[in-house]
């Protein structure tokens, strides 16, 4: 099996997501995902490649194939990215900053405690979007399934309980985590409590379709209540982030050219 190359030595972030963070997946079922943060050199951001550091993901299964028990895949953003799709409000990435650390630099510690800076109302369309699209998958509407309550593609799920549960349960922890984001300005990873049972009873199967198709609505419904909830402020906070993105290339820049 491929190894997964050694970190970039300008890594200040590595921590573990997928369903092993969220603490929704199976003993001895899951893949192990991760994502690193990678500060850009003052040439990928100043020089002539006006593309900077591209996102790299790297994989112990060649690509294409699809990650089993024991594989590795891992993404590393440049922080230009990472923090420009966090403030957009981009599910994946926002859990990164209460993800569990595998590695961090004290910029990277920073980038994490500056979480709450990018919660706001602008991430429920996002994650209403993700929710809703996968929803659609598995009732078959949508991505070519054609009435077959399909959604992930996995078929022996299908075979087994009549749905993929996996993918059913991610479209769910969408919902869960969205709420819980916009309440508490922060998520709790591992998932906590009666909504991550519930959320490991969907993955085995135990919860019918119909249950968790009426939850997911329930879970639809309230966002879409909070998205004119006042009280949660409307947009990041870009100027703490920008200000505390820009400090901390300047300052990585001058320690480490």
């Amino acid at each position: 099996m491929p190894e997964i190359p050694p970190l970039p030595e300008s890594t200040i972030l590595l921590v573990e997501v997928g369903s092993t963070a969220h603490g929704t997946g199976l003993p001895g079922g899951e893949d192990h995902d991760e994502m690193g943060v990678v500060v850009e050199s003052a040439e990928d951001v100043l020089g002539l490649d006006e593309r900077g550091r591209p996102t790299v993901m790297q994989r112990t299964q060649p690509e294409g194939s699809r990650s089993g028990p024991g594989d590795t895949d891992r993404t590393l953003h440049s922080l230009r990215r990472f923090v420009r799709l966090a403030a957009s409000g981009n599910p994946s990435i926002l859990m990164a900053l209460w993800a569990p650390v595998l590695h961090a630099t004290p910029e990277g510690h920073d980038l994490q405690a500056l979480g709450e800076a990018f919660v706001g109302r602008h991430v429920i369309p996002r994650y209403r979007g993700y929710m809703q699209s996968q929803a659609q998958r598995l009732l078959g509407l949508r991505g070519g399934g054609h009435g077959r309550r399909g959604g992930g593609g996995r078929e022996e799920l299908i075979a087994e309980h009549g749905y993929d549960t996996k993918y059913a349960m991610h479209a769910a922890r969408l919902g869960l985590q969205c709420v819980e984001l916009l309440t508490d300005r922060r998520l709790a990873l591992p998932i906590q409590g009666e909504p991550a049972e519930w959320l490991r009873a969907v993955r085995r199967g135990e919860v019918p379709f119909e249950d968790w198709w009426q939850r997911c609505l329930a879970l639809d419904g309230q966002l879409e209540a909070m998205a004119g909830d006042a009280g949660i402020p409307q947009e990041p906070d870009r100027g703490r982030i920008e200000s505390w993105a820009v400090a901390t290339h300047l300052r990585w820049w001058r320690v480490h050219a």
